[in-house]
C-alpha cells in the first residue's frame, strides 16, 4: 500500500473530526529545527533566503511545536536535519504523540545516523532524489551523492525502515530521466513511494530554472501516463495529480502545511515569508489566507508544489463521498 494503514486511518480519523467543525486546520506541520545545510543544492531557496544562516531551535521547541499545531503529520526538513543535533530526540518524542513522522535528508549522513533511530510504521525517510546520477549529481552540486543515497536506501529498507524520495523537476528536467528513475526506484530499489512536484516559482529561486503552468502540466502528463502503465510507485493523490497535469483547478490551501523555523511560525508557506509569528495560533489569526494563491499573488501563479495543493485536494476529496472512495482506493493499493 501507498501508506501505512495505522498512519492512514488515524489522518483520516482527524479528518472527519476537524470536518465537522467546518474550520481551517492543517494536515502537515513543515518543522525546520535547523536552517544548516551539508550541500548546496542550485534549485534551493532556503540557502539563499537565510543565507551563512545557523540559527536553530531547540528540542523542546520543536517539541512543543508538535504540541501547538494539530496536525497529524510532521514533516521534519530544513536544512539538513541530520546535521541537528537532538533530531534523535524530536523523532522519539513526537511518535509518543501519535503524529506521523516524515524525515526529510539528502542521504549523506543518514547510513551513519541511523542506529538512531528504530523502525516505525510511523516514521518515514524521504530522500531527496533529484534524477539519476548525472542529474541529481548536478542538481546538488556534489558528485557522487546519488551513489551514497542509493547505497543509503537500501541500506535503512534492509534495516525494516520505510523509505520514499522528493523529486523536484525543473524546467531543463528530462522526463525520461525522472521516468528511468521511477522505473529504477520500483523494480530494483523497492522503494516504499516517490514524491514528484513541479520547482516553484518564488523570489528566492532562479526563474530560469522553474516552469510555468503549461510547462510543468506538459511534463506530469507523461509521468502520469508512465506510472499507469508501469505502476510506479508515485506518492500524488488522484486530485492533486488531476491538477499537476492540468485536468482540474485547485484553489491553493497555504494553511495546510504550516511551518515552524528557527524564527517562528512563518507564513503564509514553507515557500514564502510575508510574516513570522510567536505561536501557531497567532500565525492563523495574522494572516490574510484569502490573498494568495493563483489569481491571487502575481508569487503565486505558476505555482503547483505539494505543500499548498496536497491539501488542498485532501479537503475536496473530504468533502465529497465519490472522491473519498477514489482518494481511500488509491492510497490503499501499489
Amino acid at each position: 500500500m501507498k501508506f501505512p494503514l495505522a498512519s492512514t486511518v488515524s489522518i483520516g480519523k482527524y479528518v472527519a473530526a476537524q470536518q465537522r467543525k467546518g474550520e481551517r486546520y492543517p494536515l502537515v506541520l513543515m518543522l525546520e529545527p535547523t536552517l544548516a545545510c551539508n550541500i548546496a543544492c542550485i534549485g534551493c531557496g532556503k540557502i539563499r533566503e537565510y543565507e551563512s544562516n545557523r540559527a536553530r531551535l531547540s528540542v523542546e521547541e520543536c517539541v512543543d511545536a508538535a504540541v501547538q499545531c494539530p496536525a497529524p503529520v510532521v514533516s521534519i526538513c530544513g536544512g539538513e536535519p541530520l546535521v541537528y543535533k537532538g533530531i534523535d530526540e524530536v523523532v522519539t518524542q513526537v511518535l509518543e504523540f501519535g503524529k506521523t513522522i516524515e524525515l526529510c535528508t539528502n542521504a549523506l549522513r543518514l547510513e551513519q545516523c541511523l542506529d538512531w533511530f528504530e523502525p516505525s510504521n510511523r516514521l518515514t525517510f524521504v530522500i531527496h532524489l533529484d534524477g539519476m546520477r548525472e542529474i541529481h549529481d548536478y542538481v546538488c552540486d556534489y558528485p557522487g551523492l546519488w551513489d551514497v543515497a542509493i547505497d543509503a536506501i537500501k541500506t535503512a529498507r534492509d534495516r525494516g525502515f520505510r523509505v520514499t524520495t522528493n523529486t523536484t523537476i525543473f524546467k531543463e528536467t528530462e522526463v525520461v530521466d525522472v521516468i528511468e528513475m521511477m522505473r529504477y526506484l520500483t523494480d530494483e530499489v523497492g522503494i516504499d513511494g516517490m514524491l514528484v512536484a513541479p520547482g516553484y516559482q518564488y523570489s528566492q529561486i532562479d526563474p530560469a530554472l522553474t516552469m510555468t503552468r503549461d510547462e510543468h502540466e506538459e511534463k506530469f502528463r507523461a509521468i502520469r501516463a508512465a506510472t499507469k502503465e508501469h505502476g510506479y510507485r508515485w506518492i500524488a493523490t488522484p486530485i492533486y495529480q488531476d491538477f499537476l497535469t492540468g485536468q482540474r483547478e485547485l484553489t491553493c490551501a497555504p494553511w495546510g502545511s504550516i511551518t515552524r523555523n528557527p524564527y517562528g511560525w512563518k507564513g503564509p508557506c514553507y515557500l514564502l515569508t510575508d510574516g513570522i509569528f510567536p505561536t501557531y495560533e497567532a500565525l492563523l489569526e495574522g494572516m490574510d489566507w484569502e490573498a494568495y494563491g493563483p489569481g491571487n499573488d502575481p508569487r503565486c501563479e505558476h505555482c503547483g508544489i505539494h505543500c499548498g495543493f496536497e491539501p488542498s485536494a485532501a479537503y475536496e476529496a473530504s468533502q465529497s463521498l465519490k472522491e473519498t472512495v477514489r482518494s481511500l482506493a488509491w492510497t490503499l493499493t501499489g
